[in-house]
């Protein structure tokens, strides 16, 4: 019997095994960062191989799992993606998308629009810019809260014990944790981060949130922007127009609650 779900008459009144099978590889491999081969997961499951491959095999053709050259299982982005049209984020993007294409038109920068999924960040819209060379962002596109400045964003808006459970499942170390969580009251503080690209020589990082009436954050919104030969360094325009348009697509769910009087002087954060 499978250690994930329970399997009771008052539960299940009408059971599809396998059905239930699928769904139980799909939430056991939403939780794992490496790729489990179809051993561990029959094992993990309580379950033997034979009742999963046809399933795997299944999952792996529709385009739910990826697998390696080493006969190891991923998630992909697919479910993501499905969930990315759920109604309530279609009119986040569309309730963005206007604003979002006017700070586009101010500096002439691509924009992208990111989520909170699962613990991880999805890269939900975007909107390209004009400029002969920019930087966009794939939509669909998932990481690590942790692993980048929008997620770093993320994690400054949400609360104590959702960052709590956040490292508890991601287990980075103590002591990172901690220089992480010192600089959330900044970042809550001004309503942005500007960092250097930690996947990109040359590239600034400006993040900023979109929270709801209650204060709940809903979004994030990113640029991305290219230092250029001979170019003055331009964060501060930058994190200001952001702000301007973060504000003005909260405005879309209720009043802002970002003011940025509040906000400390703009800079970089290098470490």
């Amino acid at each position: 019997m499978s250690k994930t779900l329970e399997r009771t008459e008052s539960r299940l009144s009408y059971r599809v095994p396998a059905l239930e099978k699928g769904l139980e590889v799909l939430e056991l491999l939403s939780g794992i960062s490496q790729p489990l081969s179809l051993t561990d997961i029959a094992e993990r499951l309580g379950r033997t191989k034979q009742e999963l491959f046809r399933v795997m095999a299944c999952l792996n053709e529709q385009g739910y799992l990826i697998r390696d050259a080493n006969q190891g299982y991923r998630m992909s982005t697919k479910l993501f993606e499905l969930g990315a049209k759920h109604a309530s984020t279609e009119a986040l993007i569309a309730r963005a998308t206007p604003h979002m294409e006017s700070l586009t038109n101010e500096l002439n920068e691509s924009c992208h629009l990111n989520l909170v999924v699962r613990n991880k960040m999805l890269v939900i819209a975007r909107v390209d810019c004009d400029a002969d060379v920019s930087l966009a962002v794939r939509i669909g596109a998932s990481f690590k809260l942790h692993e980048r400045n929008s997620g770093h964003v993320a994690l400054a808006f949400h609360t104590a014990d959702q960052r709590q459970k956040y490292w508890e499942q991601s287990d980075p170390p103590v002591e990172q944790i901690n220089k992480w969580e010192s600089e959330f009251a900044s970042i809550r503080q001004s309503g942005f981060r500007t960092m250097e690209s930690t996947l990109i020589v040359g590239v600034q990082d400006t993040a900023t949130p979109i929270l709801g009436a209650d204060g709940r954050l809903l979004a994030v919104l990113c640029v991305s922007h290219i230092l250029r030969v001979g170019e003055a360094d331009d964060s501060a325009r930058i994190s200001s127009a952001m702000l301007e348009c973060s504000q003005a697509i909260s405005s879309e769910f209720g009043p802002t609650m970002i003011s940025q009087q509040d906000a400390p002087a703009h800079g970089v954060n290098k470490t």
